[in-house]
């Protein structure tokens, strides 16, 4: 969709909720998450400008409300669901915390000026490369890959975060950062009652937002503990130089227009070799960003009962983030709790994006300066808030949704971060869940089936004789459907039950493995050399491999790795499992038959192997017409009305099937001694299949009318021949049921 038709579109969609009935609860709705906005960002504010770079506090909340601005006007625009609201985010803050921590640890000694550029410059950067990526994910839409990501991994970054901005609540009132020789210190001191205050708030509003779920909840508690703090102060007859002056609010500069955000100056005295060395924490907030955007995203689909574009979303959020990091802002995206507050008044509005970002530029424009008189207890306690409800979706409530395993993940992750650092954590999760992954796949069976020739015959059809005897031998032939991915762990519980079939004493000696690779979906380095050691095994133990369906790509691994040259071990290909089997049911009856039992007999003799007649099968012999047809001739087409059947006397015949898209495909194949056309005929209908004969054959036709004159006048004759018929559908059906009852198993 270009600009012009957007902006259109965007104009459309607010002038209709220019009515009073819709234009009321969307401005009072953009009034809570204005003020929202504006509270959150100061207090990412407090978390991030620390000393010695506390000086930079205003510039920093003009950037975060600019970052408010850009985000709030870009998401109306270009987001794909109309209620989206995306501000500076508290998912991502604790760790440009943590980085611009690292930066002012690395820089210990250079003048707060330059290294609060340098902090500056870092954050521009994690915007700007945040913004590119996500904006290539969406582009090019993959959007979908975020999908992948270990859900116990997104749980430990979570409760990461969630650790990381309730210790932050602490440096916020304590300027220090939290640590057991810090708390003892403040215990000691008495200072930890300034932190109180802050850990009350925070837990007040946690439990009060849990429990009521109303929207106006938590501005109403900001805005009762703004009053209490105020009464308190003029009761003590304190001011608000007294109040600057003991830290219990911001220090803010003077109030000065926007104009003066010095994000060129940031770039120019920056020390970009320390900006650069932060690249384990610009990967942390491109990969936390990216999962937030998937999470939010998702739980925002369920809540609203709208499907949400991904891609798009990446798209909006990256242009966004691209803007504000050319700005100097901190990364923002898709807020899941404020835009889920607008469907509490039943609002699904971008007026709501649009006028909160307005609030929050007439802000920016017109100075900053009444954001200072927030009490920091009240900015410590949000940031308490908001790392509770992280600690405690993923500490307590996934207790009781995630399996043991994966719950365990998450608090390890949690406490490495909390112990070790949040990268560390990351790493760790990350590192561990793979691990994981590949235990819980090594332990899947890449074996979905195991069948043997004697309960999964080929769909050749074959004389009594021939039946038989691959019912006695139909054992030497090992049948293995295979699914997934074949790599060490898998490969080698597959090598491990062809060793246990071979190695059997109560089975007949193995004398074929088919393998079918049709619902396999690839094989590495470590699956081949497990083929390689099957290949050495067929070689000792005198059995051929076969492999059915094999995907182009396992065929040049397997032509790559020697295993298709001709010789000892080699493997053989078939293009499906049908004929992998019937190849291998050709080896046994040719080593199998008697001397002389291949040569052509006559239709009574075959009569007679299936079942010793009490008739004469002469007098069958005359009622049927005897033809000799070559090869490629059809004895029955598709579709036409059923009137006759066909003895297979010598020769060959398959039966195919063709589809709508004018392909054929092969059903069954027929040889001497079979029937073909039965059931069309006795159930007179139109006929499903094609017969044609592959080679010259000898073959018996039975019309249906010349069967009813054998009933009216051989009724003997034509009660053997139910019988002979009723007999080769049973012995049919049971060799299904065989297959059937393999398949379960």
């Amino acid at each position: 969709m270009s600009y012009p038709v957007r902006a259109q579109s965007l104009w459309e969609a607010i002038r209709h909720e220019l009515v009073p009935r819709k234009l009321f609860p969307s401005l009072i709705t953009s009034s809570v998450v204005a003020m929202m906005t504006m509270i959150l960002s100061v207090s990412f504010v407090a978390l991030i400008f620390v000393d010695p770079i506390n000086q930079l506090a205003g510039e920093g909340t003009r950037l975060m409300l600019m970052t408010a601005v850009i985000l709030g006007i870009f998401m109306a625009i270009f987001s794909s669901y109309s209620g989206t609201i995306a501000i500076p985010q508290d998912r991502v803050a604790p760790i440009v915390a943590l980085m611009a921590t690292l930066i002012i640890h690395q820089m210990r000694g250079e003048s707060p000026e330059k290294i609060g550029m340098t902090v500056l410059a870092a954050m521009a950067t994690s915007t700007l490369l945040v913004g590119g990526v996500l904006f290539f994910l969406g582009a090019y839409k993959l959007g979908n890959i975020v999908r992948f990501a270990p859900y116990p991994v997104i749980g430990g970054f979570l409760a990461g975060s969630g650790w990381l901005l309730l210790t932050g609540s602490f440096r916020v009132v304590s300027g220090e950062p939290f640590s057991l020789v810090s708390l003892e210190k403040m215990i000691a001191s008495g200072a930890i009652l300034t932190w109180l205050p802050c850990a009350i708030f925070g837990a007040v509003a946690y439990l009060a937002v849990r429990f009521t779920r109303h929207y106006l909840t938590l501005p109403s508690l900001v805005f009762l503990a703004g009053l209490i703090f105020y009464t308190w102060l003029a009761a003590g007859h304190h001011t608000f130089f007294d109040a600057r002056q003991h830290g219990w609010i911001l220090g803010a500069p003077p109030d000065t227009a926007s104009k003066q955000i010095r994000i060129l100056p940031s770039l120019l005295s920056a020390d970009w070799s320390i900006v650069f060395s932060q690249y384990t924490s610009l990967v942390a907030l491109l990969l936390t960003s990216i999962i937030s955007i998937l999470l939010n995203t998702s739980a925002l689909e369920l809540a609203a009962d709208e499907e949400i574009d991904l891609n798009r979303e990446l798209r909006a959020a990256g242009m966004a983030n691209m803007v504000s990091g050319f700005s100097g802002g901190m990364i923002g995206f898709q807020s899941l709790s404020l835009s889920s507050l607008p469907l509490g008044m039943g609002v699904r509005s971008r007026l709501v994006g649009l006028v909160s970002a307005g609030a929050c530029l007439f802000l920016l424009w017109y100075g900053t300066s009444l954001l200072g008189y927030i009490p920091k207890f009240i900015l410590g306690g949000i940031l308490f808030y908001n790392g509770l409800s992280f600690l405690t979706e993923w500490v307590f409530d996934a207790y009781f949704r995630l399996i043991r395993e994966d719950y365990y993940l998450v608090i390890l992750i949690l406490v490495t971060v909390a112990l070790a650092g949040y990268l560390e954590g990351v790493g760790a999760g990350i590192i561990i869940a793979t691990v994981l992954f590949v235990l819980k796949y090594s332990s899947v069976n890449v074996i979905s089936n195991v069948l043997s020739g004697d309960n999964q015959h080929s769909t050749v059809d074959r004389s009594p004789l021939e039946s038989r005897l691959l019912d006695n031998q139909g054992g030497r032939i090992h049948i293995l459907r295979l699914k997934g991915f074949i790599f060490f762990g898998s490969a080698n519980n597959l090598l491990n039950t062809i060793r246990a079939r071979q190695s059997d004493p109560s089975l007949p000696r193995l004398a074929y493995v088919i393998m079918d690779f049709q619902h396999v979906s690839g094989l590495d380095t470590s699956g081949l050399v497990s083929m390689s050691k099957l290949s050495r095994l067929a070689v000792k133990a005198d059995f051929i491999i076969l492999a059915a369906s094999v995907p182009v790509d396992i065929q040049n691994s397997f032509r790559n790795g020697g295993l298709l040259k001709e010789g000892p071990g080699q493997v053989r290909i078939f293009r499906d499992r049908d004929h992998s089997i019937e190849w291998c049911e050709n080896e046994i009856l040719k080593s199998e038959l008697p001397a002389g039992s291949s040569e052509t007999r006559s239709l009574p003799q075959i009569l007679t192997d299936f079942h010793p007649w009490k008739v004469d099968t002469s007098q069958l012999l005359s009622c049927m017409e005897h033809l000799m047809v070559d090869k490629n001739h059809y004895l029955i087409l598709q579709g036409e009305l059923a009137n006759e059947l066909f003895f297979i006397e010598s020769g060959r015949v398959k039966v195919m099937v063709e589809l709508d898209n004018g392909r054929t495909m092969r059903v069954r194949t027929m040889g001497a001694g079979t029937v073909v056309g039965e059931i069309g005929l006795y159930l007179n209908q139109q006929r499903l299949a094609s017969v044609v004969t592959e080679e010259p054959c000898s073959i018996y036709r039975l019309s249906g009318e010349a069967l009813h004159q054998m009933e009216q006048n051989n009724p003997a004759l034509a009660s053997a021949f139910h019988e002979f018929m009723v007999r080769v559908l049973a012995e049919r059906v049971t060799q299904q049921n065989r297959t059937l009852r393999a398949l379960v198993e």
